[in-house]
């Protein structure tokens, strides 16, 4: 495990070096200061776990400094000492930022305890927005489930993949499980307990992608009445999924690709850079190497992505899978909808056996949903699969026996489905305001 490295301002030498001293002992990595100037410009260049700041410098004082430090970074602890130590000053810096408040001179157990508790603190912050971001099904459909060839492979380079710190590129056919392979890989991974960010590329224009990923200024163009944070760094330190990279703006790549290779980026009407700790993960179901030699997609940012590359197999290579896999997402889909466990008949297993899968799992998981819906006793029979009809589309006997109430409740539990259970986009695609959202949801019991 890294050690916590800490950023120490002071303008004497011999305070820093007794801290530097100390904390080294005790297990930190530490770096110096002696300058408003010095401390931003290191604090701009490297990632810190928290600071120690001295009150009066030569060049300000830290009430001058802590809110250009929060401006670049706002997550870092920051412990302000003082040889002034006043109930107003202790309450300014509190204000502006500061974790906590010391006078010196300073008992150095004492600071090591405080540096302890801000950085636990800290991780615990972060524990909890990683928590808050990821996708939270009733119950997990296991991703690796079945015991054919292909999702054994799967499993291996999965595991393999998550130990490590190089970008992931995840390809595949549509409905494969890119995306819940993208959230394994980050739980799996040592970044695991941190934010979780995903986007998909595909179908924006270049302006939202750049807002979306590097976040802009206050008046960095018309309608910009407020900075905005973009997604690179609001994963500092987790893991950003980029679902269809492939369809990425031409001119937002070498963007990613400087934030990729230098840990840093700008927001859109920045000057100085801001700098970033992130695991990208992309996935794509085009082939990036074709559309690299057709010059849509950079060859440079193309080897930096792919540095581990993922294949998912289609569903038609795992027919020996699909009895076992069926039966888990069904039972996965009546935990959601809170309905009686129902199983599939071996007639019923064996159509789903047989069957294509041109859509793979997303429509085995349509074609279970139908009959679900359809079903008038627990035991799925094959005349209940239904591979035509579309639920979007309204057809098929199965829906004509719905209610209004149930039509409403599909339609809802596959909106959040495809939005990640994220309700805010999820309430801009039914046309209905966030709160009746929540009302619905806690009426439908969802």
């Amino acid at each position: 495990m890294a050690k916590p490295k800490i950023l120490v301002v002071d303008d004497e030498s011999a305070v820093r070096f007794a801290l530097r001293d100390y904390l080294e002992f005790h297990g930190f990595a530490v770096d110096e200061a002696s300058a408003c100037a010095e401390a931003e410009a290191r604090y701009r260049k490297d990632v810190y776990d928290a600071v120690t700041l001295d009150y009066a410098l030569p060049d300000g004082n830290a009430l001058d400094l802590l809110p250009r430090l929060k401006a670049i970074d706002a997550g870092v602890p920051i412990v302000l000492i003082t040889a002034q130590g006043s109930i107003e000053l202790a309450v300014r810096s509190i204000q502006l930022g500061a974790e906590q408040f010391l006078v010196k001179p300073v008992d150095l157990a004492a600071l090591q305890v405080v540096l302890e508790r801000v950085l636990e603190n800290q991780r615990n912050r972060r524990k909890q927005v990683a928590t808050d971001t990821r996708e939270k099904p009733l119950r997990a459909l296991d991703l690796f489930l079945g015991e054919s060839p292909a999702i054994r492979r799967l499993e291996e380079q999965a595991t393999r993949a998550a130990s490590a710190e190089s970008p992931i590129l995840i390809q595949g056919d549509t409905g494969t499980g890119k995306s819940e392979l993208a959230r394994w890989l980050h739980r799996h991974s040592s970044r695991g307990l941190e934010p979780l960010l995903e986007l998909n590329c595909g179908g924006f224009t270049r302006e939202f992608l750049d807002t979306e990923l590097f976040g802009h200024e206050k008046g960095a163009f018309t309608g910009a009445v407020a900075a905005k944070v973009g997604l690179l760094e609001a994963a500092n330190r987790g893991t950003v999924f980029l679902d269809e990279l492939g369809d990425m703006d031409l001119q937002i790549q070498p963007k990613l690709l400087k934030a990729l290779e230098e840990k840093r980026f700008r927001r859109l009407g920045e000057v100085h850079d801001r700098k970033v700790d992130f695991r990208l993960i992309g996935a794509t179901h085009r082939n990036l190497e074709a559309l690299v030699r057709e010059r849509l997609f950079r060859a440079d940012l193309f080897y930096r992505v792919s540095a581990i590359q993922i294949t998912v197999p289609p569903l038609s290579e795992r027919a020996e899978d699909i009895p076992e896999l069926a039966q888990s997402l069904l039972g996965r889909i009546t935990e959601e909808w809170g309905r009686e466990p129902v199983k599939l008949s071996r007639e019923a297993l064996g159509v789903l056996q047989r069957h294509g899968w041109p859509g793979n799992i997303r429509e085995l998981r349509n074609v279970l949903e139908r009959a679900l819906l359809g079903a008038r006793t627990l035991l799925i029979e094959s005349v209940d699969l239904d591979f035509a009809s579309s639920p979007r589309a309204g057809g098929g006997a199965a829906s004509s026996r719905l209610t209004l109430k149930e039509m409403e409740r599909f339609h809802i539990i596959q909106v959040l489905k495809e939005e990640g259970g994220r309700v805010e986009p999820a309430a801009r695609r039914l046309d209905i305001p966030r709160s009746t959202l929540y009302q619905k949801i806690k009426a439908l019991g969802l």
